[in-house]
């Protein structure tokens, strides 16, 4: 593992070996192990920047927001990859401290970073928000509860309480009774399902609402919540790939102990998989015809230069109206190109 930094003066590294094994039981060094993986594809960055300027046609603005995604999330894993392969170099002491200091905040700041395109578990999340994946024990308890009860969940303080209401009936199978929760909870953006594997009840919140869960409460009907008060709720994350990281970086033991080879390892996996959509959409773009022939190109300079001819040197309304002709109806296009 990361050799952690004890509490204290900057530079003071604890005894051991960054690949030492409990027990004294001999290991081949961490730094030697990273290096010996191969380091992820290194092809061009995604997007092509180049394609975009030099043919603006092949590309609308929803398929910009994917592709510069994609980009982001790439760049964010590389940079995460190559903030552990750093430290399994041999350094300084004080280097050392420095660079696990940059690698934490790096960590700790991914949702800036990422632009929100990297969940907690280092995953592209691309055509989704990321999402907090957490349990709250308490509420298994309407699964399998034999009477019927009236549960009214309020989420938020104050005059900015959200409420929401279900009835649990006692002839409710377990399929209805998720179905009823998932209809209340999801006017929060609060959705669940039942692991069967585990037998567990797990709840989804996107990320930016997870913090608003501190104030979630719920009043029952006598039987599996109080009738005379709002509970409060304490929802549990489950262990992600981001704290077992932070753990790994801090020296802190964890439940289940992340070493650098698997964090390597894993951003190898994930940055594979964005280059293989990278590949998927070049080829979608490779098949679109991005060639004009010269009497359209002809016809279309012909109409830009009408267009400009009529703005007599007033550009601002004709700018504008470019600018926005990708999020707005045709018709408020022409409207702003027309007016005078």
């Amino acid at each position: 593992m990361l050799s952690p930094i004890i509490s204290g003066a900057p530079g003071r590294l604890r005894t051991g070996d960054i690949g030492a094994r409990p027990g004294g039981i001999p290991a081949t060094p961490t730094a030697e192990v990273i290096e010996r993986l191969s380091p992820s594809h290194r092809g061009l960055r995604f997007p092509d920047e180049l394609l975009i300027s030099r043919d603006p046609q092949r590309f609308n603005t929803f398929l910009n927001q994917q592709i510069t995604a994609v980009q982001r999330a790439s760049d964010y894993l590389g940079e995460t990859e190559l903030a552990l392969r750093q430290l399994a170099r041999p350094l300084e002491s004080e280097k050392r401290y420095r660079q696990l200091q940059r690698a934490r905040q790096w960590v700790a700041r991914r949702a800036l970073l990422s632009g929100g395109t990297i969940d907690r578990n280092f995953q592209p999340c691309l055509d989704r928000p990321a999402r907090v994946i957490f349990q709250c024990p308490p509420l298994q308890a309407l699964l399998f509860t034999e009477q019927r009860e009236v549960i009214t969940f309020a989420l938020g303080e104050g005059t900015f309480r959200h409420w929401s209401s279900l009835v649990i009936e006692p002839e409710m199978p377990l399929t209805q009774r998720i179905f009823t929760l998932n209809r209340a909870l999801g006017q929060s953006h609060i959705w669940c399902h039942y692991e069967l594997a585990e037998q567990r009840l797990l709840f989804t919140v996107p990320e930016d609402r997870w913090a608003s869960l501190s104030h979630w409460a719920v009043r029952g009907g006598g039987v599996c919540f109080p009738a005379d008060s709002l509970t409060l709720l304490q929802p549990q994350p489950l262990l992600s790939f981001e704290q077992q990281l932070q753990d790994l970086l801090t020296g802190n033991p964890g439940s289940l102990p992340l070493t650098a080879e698997q964090a390597v390892r894993h951003l190898q996996s994930e940055r594979q998989k964005l280059h293989v959509s990278r590949q998927q959409v070049d080829s979608q773009l490779a098949q679109r015809p991005a060639l004009l022939d010269a009497l359209k190109a002809q016809s279309l300079a012909e109409h830009l230069r009408v267009q400009l001819a009529g703005y007599r040197g007033d550009y601002r309304g004709l700018n504008q109206a470019l600018a926005c002709q990708a999020n707005l109806p045709l018709a408020l296009v022409c409207q702003l190109v027309d007016s005078r």
